[in-house]
Order: C-alpha cells, then sequence, then structure tokens
C-alpha cells in the first residue's frame, strides 16, 4: 500500500516548484525535467530561495519544526549544510546578504538568530522578542518584523529603531 503524503510548504520558481512534504522530504519539480527529492532531519515549517549568480533560484533554505535551517542545492538536491539555533520552530527566515552567505532567523519562542558559514561560531543569537517573528525582512540598516498584526522596526540589537515604519 502506498503511503500518503501531505504537502505542507511550497514555493515557485522560474524553473519548477518545491514541494515539503510531511515526512520531511523537501521535492524539486523542475519545469522540464525529472523530480528529485532529499529528507531533512525533521518536517519543513519554512522555505527561502536563494538566488544564486545566473539569476534563477539555486538553493532553498528551509527551516525546520526542531530548530534547524538546511541549506539544500538544487542542482545536486542534497543538503550542503545544516545550522541549529535551538529547539524551537523556525518560523521566518531572511536572506541579509545578496549572496545569501548570512540568513536571519526567527523563532516560535521569539529569538532571533543570524546563521552562515562566515558567521562567528555560524550562528549568532542577536536578540529575543516577546513573541515570534511571523517574518523578517532588511531595509537599509533596520529589521523590520512582523509579529501577528504588529509590525516593529528595530536595529541589529533588537533595540526600538528611530525610522518611521
Amino acid at each position: 500500500m502506498r503511503q500518503l503524503r501531505t504537502v505542507i510548504r511550497s514555493m515557485v520558481t522560474a524553473d519548477g516548484c518545491v514541494v515539503a512534504m510531511d515526512d520531511a522530504t523537501i521535492v524539486w519539480k523542475p519545469k522540464g525535467g525529472r523530480q528529485r527529492r532529499v529528507r531533512i532531519e525533521a518536517q519543513a515549517s519554512v522555505l527561502l530561495g536563494l538566488i544564486g549568480p545566473s539569476g534563477m533560484v539555486e538553493r532553498i533554505v528551509a527551516g525546520d519544526e526542531y530548530g534547524g535551517v538546511n541549506m539544500i542545492s538544487l542542482a545536486k538536491m542534497e543538503v550542503i549544510d545544516r545550522f541549529v539555533v535551538g529547539k524551537s520552530k523556525i518560523r521566518s527566515l531572511c536572506a541579509s546578504s545578496i549572496s545569501g552567505e548570512s540568513i536571519l532567523v526567527g523563532c516560535e519562542n521569539g529569538t532571533v538568530f543570524m546563521v552562515g558559514p562566515s558567521v562567528p561560531n555560524r550562528v549568532v543569537n542577536l536578540f529575543e522578542l516577546d513573541g515570534p517573528a511571523s517574518a523578517l525582512r532588511i531595509i537599509g540598516q533596520d529589521l523590520h518584523i512582523q509579529q501577528g498584526w504588529e509590525r516593529k522596526v528595530v536595529s541589529w540589537t533588537g533595540q526600538k529603531s528611530l525610522a518611521l515604519a
């Protein structure tokens, strides 16, 4: 008997689509080619596409239910790096540079991290919020954080910014 899996996250790109399944499998379905898959350590909770030098999405970042941030190469469909920020579910991801070498991570418990191979010790705890960050965005020198209906503009230390939102 075939096991039924459920799609829990998906992302559409110009070249195809990425689907995260409830069994912790990430599936790449290119427009012109065979679908490929990779399994991560826990069920994905959020997906982020990183654009490469070609101008197309070349890597996927998948945050998971257990506090892991998985970097996945679409070309090889393999996990090329994994960062663990704690045991709290990852709620939001944001590339902090054009190259995507460092990623901002918002967790269910309100902590905000920076992860990446060039980040000191690979993971840095930036600050803590009073609730989960539903969305993160960098605008200029400030972080714009959505928490439910509330939007916060903070510095990289978590202090309220002087910029108007």
